[in-house]
């Protein structure tokens, strides 16, 4: 008895430590996870006397040991999807897709008697990546305006939707976790909705939307006018930059949100690309699905923001101002121009122009050749400089030493580092898209062409004008606090209203 309690201890220590090297992955359920274990249920194999294999379950995960000792699989099930890992590898990964059906009589809506109207902001996948970059990372901050925007008007009620559940549920835990500067006060629970209640979905997700698809439109038939946010149609135009996958989900994505009310684009040209594709691709599109347009705020010095400098940070800093520097913010990607940006300056080094390529952003997908090149690269260090998941707080004095920003993107929703530089009083060397004209217009120098010896003679030529003082300033720009983005993603919602005779 007292052998089996002593393996019982070492297999649950055992799997405590294999999920920690599953920390990062999982983190969302560590801490569940962790104290789960002490109450797991353990199943041994025997053959021949030898416990030949044991499993620990947890929850909805199952650890499986080898002779009782050695953790070899990890089996995770989080309802609509399964994953099981062989060690640090993931050898397959089983996706559950398909519509929840509803009650007889879903406990959905409410009769409220006067009030505002409610707003209810679908944080979905913000959880998981709230601390990463791009879509995430304007939701976030958005989400942070519109709970402090005192002439709302609108209730903002953040909520989430949950695996194999109809309907969305509160999400104030979420937020006083993600977001603990905004006190904000409220119980978790299910939502009732009310007949002029708006629900907004600025992250897109397609399986979320597949799975409460009867639920969303249950809702719109009695009133509730559900809405959407859409950074970006890239994938459609451009596949060749993406996963095959990745343009699946985008396609049903679309295909989806166009059954109902409406979806606010980050800029005109995103919500022309939209109306473009559905035109074309939407049979007997809704006469009264809206259509609108806001941009994006520029200032990372916000609560949301992330905190935080490296040891190295002010050496850094310091290296980067003893020469002109130019810095690209974006995660690393085939659309982001990289590439050509790279090769460019590997033609003015070996002419001896003395600059600094600084690099923001995070691993993407299809550069792993391009990431081994930078890593490996003769100047790293030097003057090619690649930082990877830094905070806010570190980027915004990376942009304060910078000498100009450069987007050389071959394709972009809105471009958050064109205004982010502005708001630095950066120069801007863009590539010439019709999304950098709309925000930039002639605050900005332009280029053309793929090829690495057009950029690095636009380079060349804004050095020359650098020195005389005539380059393009970027003060005539425009710029957004996060506060007035919100408040024009406010004033789209309410002309959404005017159009459809609700106001």
């Amino acid at each position: 008895m007292k052998k089996r309690t002593f393996l019982d201890i070492y297999c649950r220590y055992l799997a405590a430590w294999y999920l920690r090297c599953f920390r990062k992955k999982y983190a969302a359920e560590y801490e569940m996870v962790r104290s789960a274990l002490e109450e797991s249920r353990i199943r041994t194999m025997y053959l021949c006397g030898v416990c030949v294999l044991r499993v620990c379950e947890y929850g909805q995960n199952r650890m499986v040991f080898l002779f009782g000792r050695l953790p070899v699989l990890l089996i995770s099930d989080a309802g609509q999807k399964m994953c099981v890992h062989l060690g640090r590898v993931e050898l397959w990964k089983i996706r559950r897709t398909g519509r929840i059906q509803l009650p007889g009589n879903p406990a959905l809506m409410e009769s409220r008697g006067g009030g505002r109207p409610r707003l209810f902001y679908a944080v979905g996948a913000l959880e998981a990546s709230r601390a990463g970059a791009g879509v995430p990372r304007v939701a976030g901050n958005l989400l942070a305006a519109l709970l402090k925007e005192r002439n709302c008007p609108y209730e903002v009620v953040p909520v989430r939707s949950r695996e194999n559940e109809p309907g969305f549920f509160r999400a104030f835990g979420l937020m006083r976790e993600a977001f603990p500067f905004l006190n904000v006060v409220g119980e978790d629970g299910p939502v009732r909705f009310s007949a002029g209640d708006v629900l907004l979905c600025p992250i897109p997700d397609v399986r979320e939307v597949e799975t409460q698809y009867h639920v969303l439109k249950f809702l719109q038939e009695r009133g509730v006018r559900i809405c959407f946010i859409v950074h970006d149609i890239i994938v459609m135009r451009h596949p060749e930059f993406f996963n095959a996958a990745l343009h699946d989900d985008m396609e049903r994505w679309l295909r989806l949100v166009s059954e109902f009310s409406g979806i606010l684009a980050v800029s005109r040209a995103s919500e022309q690309d939209f109306l473009a594709w559905q035109r074309t691709h939407v049979a007997g599109r809704n006469p009264s699905f809206f259509t609108s347009w806001f941009h994006l705020g520029s200032d990372l010095r916000t609560s949301a923001s992330s905190r935080g400098l490296p040891e190295s940070g002010d050496g850094l800093l310091r290296t980067l101002k003893e020469r002109i520097t130019f810095l690209e913010v974006s995660t690393i990607e085939p659309r982001k121009g990289y590439e050509q940006a790279l090769d460019a300056f590997e033609n003015l080094w070996n002419k001896g122009v003395d600059v600094n390529f600084v690099i923001v952003g995070r691993k993407g997908w299809k550069m792993d050749a391009f990431l081994k090149r930078l890593e490996s690269h003769v100047e790293r260090g030097r003057r090619l400089f690649w930082l990877n998941g830094i905070s806010d707080e570190f980027l915004d004095s990376i942009y304060d030493v910078s000498s100009a920003v450069l987007m050389p993107s071959e394709a972009e929703g809105f471009g958050l580092a064109v205004v982010e530089g502005a708001r630095h009083g950066k120069p801007l060397i863009l590539r010439d898209l019709p999304v950098f004209r709309e925000i930039a217009g002639e605050h900005a120098t332009y280029f053309c062409g793929r090829e690495p010896a057009v950029l690095s003679a636009c380079l060349e030529q804004w050095m020359q004008d650098h020195a005389r003082g005539v380059i393009p300033a970027s003060e005539g720009i425009r710029i957004l606090s996060w506060g007035e983005s919100a408040r024009m993603l406010l004033s789209g919602l309410y002309d959404m209203e005017a159009r459809t005779g609700k106001h």
